[in-house]
């Protein structure tokens, strides 16, 4: 959730500062990366791109009917790929390597996650193409020219757009509860308000909410993975991280809002509400206390309250009101009307001068990526084939077959490709979803109205001091407000934190931040 944006892992920081100027001519290329010359058409006609993706199974596109997947892509997209797959675990480390590598750099380097230290250090000294421009053109790249602007600036340095992000849904994070439960305790509408939730938690803690006359349930399930607090604080108006005030950028802990929203939270700590020792609970376990019975509520992303509901379903777990019933999770979404928006993408697509030599170059490579995202490869992407992955059923929706395991599947792995821009999946034909599955989708559309965005995030790429030291003096407000919930230090001690942040390097943050926030908005 909370994800410093340049994390400095040893070996990428290396790299990074180890990166030369990629804009100059690259030499000959050894089959994986970028060609002497603009990228020649295939024999059959076919435009040529090199593309750099992470490989999770091993199989990817090597499986059975494999070979009818990329005939389908390279047909529909009139492009021939050169894929270049690196092993998933040590991408980011790979990643700053081939940054380094101008003689065998790909078109297009896909990035993990958000901007690292060494791709903005990469963009500052001209290696990757502005896209900027190229993204106005709505008749050449319908999909891409729809790119949500909020997400782009995470995507931005040097006022200059760098890279495609791969979508996700800006609207992830929720509030969820046991819906039997609920009624057990006499419940009969949805929390609206931190009133609302308060209420819900106490009567699961305490009105024996399973029936069996023990008192062997609280009432919010949490583990140390700090997630469910910076969604709580967002019901107060804390913000996102970072919030405007005044004309400033100011980071949360620093409103009056943070303190309003820590007390509530210890507040439930003290009531009970949350098992004592939640804040040494391995985080790989959240979700279990729910699926187990022990806990009846649940903040995080709404896919995850989906798979809970989708365990009482397997497990056929009863509902406690109605035996004849299953139990299920209602997935509220927002509280107060409002909830934390993520980054809004899961990765990125830079491309690069050094493979990419020539602007025909990259209007090839951004062809691929947009016709990559209509709806035909889209189904393609992340359903396979129809008759041997999936069928339509009467209405004209995708039936999974569910017949081979996901590294089996002959689509696996061509995803790594897509931005997933405007759409998250095909509209049509769309996948025929169940019950659970529907409720995350009305949770999504209601949450992305009111989710509140990190208005820093694009400053954050560009800052050197964060780069520098945002991990770990982010860790000293983590560290702080988990002892502050838990009673280990009071108002003093908060503040104490704070003025430990501002002196590790948290004031030239600010400063920093802001000289970027205003350039950028003296330009509008």
């Amino acid at each position: 959730m909370r994800k410093n944006m340049m994390k400095k892992a040893a070996a990428v920081a290396l790299a990074g500062s180890m990166v030369l100027s990629m804009a100059a001519c690259g030499s000959k290329s050894d089959g994986r990366g970028g060609s002497s010359e603009s990228a020649a058409a295939a024999a059959d006609g076919k435009a040529v791109i090199s593309i750099m993706v992470p490989q999770f199974y091993g199989t990817e596109l090597k499986n059975d009917h494999s070979d009818e997947v990329i005939a389908k892509y390279e047909e529909y997209t009139n492009t021939h790929v050169e894929w270049r797959r690196e092993a998933n675990d040590t991408y980011k480390e790979k990643l700053g390597l081939v940054l380094m590598d101008k003689d065998n750099m790909p078109m297009i380097l896909t990035g993990s996650g958000e901007l690292t230290a060494n791709v903005v250090d990469a963009a500052k000294k001209g290696a990757f193409w502005d896209l900027s421009e190229f993204l106005k053109d709505s008749e050449s790249y319908p999909n891409l020219s729809q790119a949500n602007e909020n997400i782009l600036k995470s995507l931005t340095v040097d006022g200059k757009i760098i890279g495609l992000y791969r979508g996700r849904y800006i609207g992830r994070y929720g509030f969820s509860y046991r819906t039997d439960w609920a009624e057990a305790v006499g419940i009969t509408e949805e929390p609206k308000t931190v009133e609302d939730v308060y209420n819900m938690l106490y009567k699961f803690t305490y009105e024996d909410p399973d029936g069996n006359g023990k008192d062997d349930t609280y009432g919010l399930e949490m583990t140390k993975y700090v997630g469910p607090l910076d969604i709580m604080q967002t019901w107060f108006g804390v913000g996102n991280e970072w919030v405007e005030e005044d004309g400033k950028l100011v980071p949360v802990h620093q409103t009056k809002e943070y303190l309003e929203a820590l007390k509530w939270i210890r507040k439930i700590y003290e009531d009970g509400l949350i098992r004592k020792d939640w804040a040494t609970v391995d985080s790989g376990t959240f979700g279990d206390a729910c699926k187990k019975g022990e806990a009846g509520a649940y903040i995080d992303v709404m896919d995850s309250a989906k798979r809970i509901w989708n365990y009482y379903i397997k497990n056929d777990v009863k509902s406690v009101t109605d035996p004849s019933q299953t139990a299920s999770m209602t997935l509220v979404g927002p509280i107060n009307n409002v909830t934390l928006a993520t980054s809004g993408m899961n990765g990125y697509y830079v491309i690069t001068k050094a493979g990419a030599k020539t602007e025909e170059d990259v209007k090839n490579c951004l062809h691929f990526l947009d016709k990559m995202c209509d709806d035909e490869m889209l189904v393609l992407a992340d359903y396979g084939l129809e008759g041997v992955t999936y069928d339509l059923d009467e209405a004209g929706d995708i039936v999974l077959k569910n017949e081979l395991e996901v590294s089996q599947n002959p689509h696996v792995g061509l995803n790594q490709c897509i931005c997933y821009i405007p759409h998250l999946a095909s509209v049509s034909p769309a996948l025929k979803k169940d019950e659970p599955t529907r409720a995350q989708d009305a949770a999504y559309e209601k949450n992305e109205k009111v989710a509140i965005f990190n208005p820093a995030l694009g400053y954050l790429a560009n800052s050197t001091v964060n780069a520098e030291v945002g991990t770990d003096i982010e860790q000293i407000i983590d560290d702080a407000r988990t002892q502050y919930i838990c009673g280990q230090i009071d108002d003093q001690g908060l503040e104490a934190a704070a003025e430990q942040w501002l002196n590790r390097g948290g004031d030239r943050l600010v400063e920093e931040v802001n000289q970027l926030y205003q350039q950028d908005t003296a330009k509008e």
